[in-house]
């Protein structure tokens, strides 16, 4: 009887750690504007996930972390463990995010 009340338990549990996790994901939306240059917009959008589109024509996709006047640093890096990036903001030829 008892173990059966903890499967029980485990799988709500489980359940209410997942409905969250899903809640969260769908709250990270990105606010874009497009009266805004490309400075701006990375500014409104700090602690989420981007991908920023650079002159050589290269993608580079992480976390934004800081915005300056010059420069954005990405942390998290896609495919690069333990690595940042800081990005020339007059480089920048798009942000690209997940909009659905």
């Amino acid at each position: 009887m008892n173990l059966k009340k903890l499967i029980i338990f485990a799988v709500v549990i489980t359940a209410l750690v997942s409905a969250v996790q899903i809640a969260a994901a769908v709250d990270e939306g990105i606010d874009f504007n497009a009266s805004l240059g490309i400075r701006e917009n990375l500014f409104l959008n700090v602690g989420k996930r981007v991908a920023v589109r650079i002159a050589a024509g290269d993608a580079i996709e992480g976390t934004i972390v800081r915005v300056g006047d010059q420069s954005v640093q990405l942390s998290k890096l896609s495919g690069r463990d333990y690595y940042d990036a800081i990005v020339r903001i007059d480089r920048i030829e798009a942000i690209i995010f997940k909009a659905r």
